[in-house]
C-alpha cells in the first residue's frame, strides 16, 4: 500500500513528521489540504464527534474501525490509527490489528492501559503489567501482512510509577515487536530530554495537547531532542469546537450568522474546496 511505503520514506528523512490528530473525513481533508503530509486518528476526537462523550472506553473497535476507514478513505497520504489498548486481551489485539490493516492503516498504536481507558492526561489511569503488553505487542505484530505498516507501543506508567518504570516498559516494548515508542505525558522538558536520551536512534513519538501535563514545545524544540514524531491529537476538536460555540452564540443572540460570516466559508466556496467541480466532471462520464 502506497501510503504505508510513503511513511517509511518520510520517517527516513531528518525532519520530524508533524501529525494533526482527525476524527473524520473532513478533518482529514482539510489537513491534507493544509499540507500536512501524515495524520494520526484519536480516540479522544473519535468519542467526542460520534458519541457527544469524553474519551473515558466507550468506543469500540468496530466503531474505531468505521472511523479510521472514513478517513483513510478521504485523503491520499498516510495515517497512524489509534488502536487504544486493543480492546481486549491480546487475541483481541490480534483482531483490532487484522481489522485496522484492511481499511488502510499505515500505523497502529497500542497502549497499557487496563480497559475501560481514559485519554492520556487525564486522571485515574491504571496500567496493566509489563509482560501482559509485551503479549499483546507480539500479538499485533505477528497479525500483521503488509510489513510496511508501522507498530507503535504506548505507555501510560508515567502517571501511574514514574518515569523510571515508563522508560523500562519502553524498552520492553521495543523488544516485542514495536518499532517507534510513545511515552505518553512526560510533565516537563527534563522529562523529555530524559526519554530522549534513553532511546537513541528510536523512532520516538511525543503528544502536545493544549492545556495538557506535558508542555507545548515546538516540532524543532522536540526534533533537537530526538522526537521523530509529534502527535496534536486534539487541536481540531478543540478549534471547531470553540468556532462553532462562538458562531451559534451570535446566531442565538442576534438571530442571524451575519456577525460571523466573515470568519466562515460560504456556498459556492465550500462546494469548490469539498470537491463538487470534480463530481461534475465525472458525473459527464456517465451522461
Amino acid at each position: 500500500m502506497k501510503q504505508r511505503k510513503l511513511l517509511r520514506d518520510l520517517l527516513s528523512k531528518d525532519e520530524i513528521l508533524v501529525l494533526p490528530g482527525v476524527y473524520d473525513a473532513l478533518t482529514a481533508k482539510i489537513a491534507e489540504r493544509v499540507g500536512f503530509k501524515t495524520l494520526v486518528m484519536g480516540g479522544y476526537g473519535v468519542a467526542a464527534s460520534r458519541l457527544g462523550q469524553p474519551d473515558v472506553g466507550y468506543l469500540s473497535m468496530t466503531e474505531m474501525t468505521q472511523a479510521l476507514k472514513g478517513i483513510v478513505d478521504a485523503v491520499d497520504i498516510p495515517v497512524i490509527a489509534d488502536g487504544d489498548t486493543g480492546y481486549g486481551n491480546a487475541l483481541s489485539v490480534r483482531r483490532t490489528m487484522q481489522e485496522y490493516e484492511k481499511v488502510g492503516a499505515a500505523g497502529v498504536l497500542f497502549e497499557d492501559q487496563v480497559w475501560p481507558k481514559r485519554c492520556g492526561h487525564m486522571a485515574g489511569k491504571q496500567v496493566i503489567e509489563m509482560d501482559e503488553h509485551c503479549k499483546k505487542l507480539r500479538a499485533a505484530s505477528d497479525a500483521i501482512v503488509d510489513k510496511d505498516i508501522l507498530l507503535i507501543a504506548r505507555t501510560d506508567a508515567r502517571a501511574v510509577n514514574g518515569l523510571d518504570d515508563a522508560i523500562e516498559r519502553g524498552k520492553k516494548y521495543l523488544q516485542s515487536g514495536a518499532e517507534a515508542l510513545f511515552i505518553e505525558a512526560p510533565q516537563n522538558v527534563d522529562e523529555l530530554e530524559i526519554i530522549a536520551k534513553s532511546f537513541p536512534n528510536t523512532i520516538l513519538i511525543a503528544n502536545m495537547i493544549e492545556g495538557g501535563k506535558t508542555p507545548n514545545l515546538t516540532s524543532k524544540d522536540l526534533q533537537d531532542m530526538g522526537f521523530k514524531i509529534v502527535f496534536w491529537p486534539c487541536s481540531s476538536l478543540y478549534i471547531v469546537t470553540q468556532a462553532f460555540t462562538d458562531a451559534m452564540t451570535i446566531l442565538k443572540e442576534t438571530g442571524t450568522t451575519k456577525g460571523y460570516e466573515d470568519r466562515m466559508m460560504h456556498f459556492s466556496d465550500f462546494n469548490k474546496y469539498i470537491g463538487l467541480d470534480e463530481y461534475a466532471e465525472l458525473e459527464k462520464a456517465y451522461k
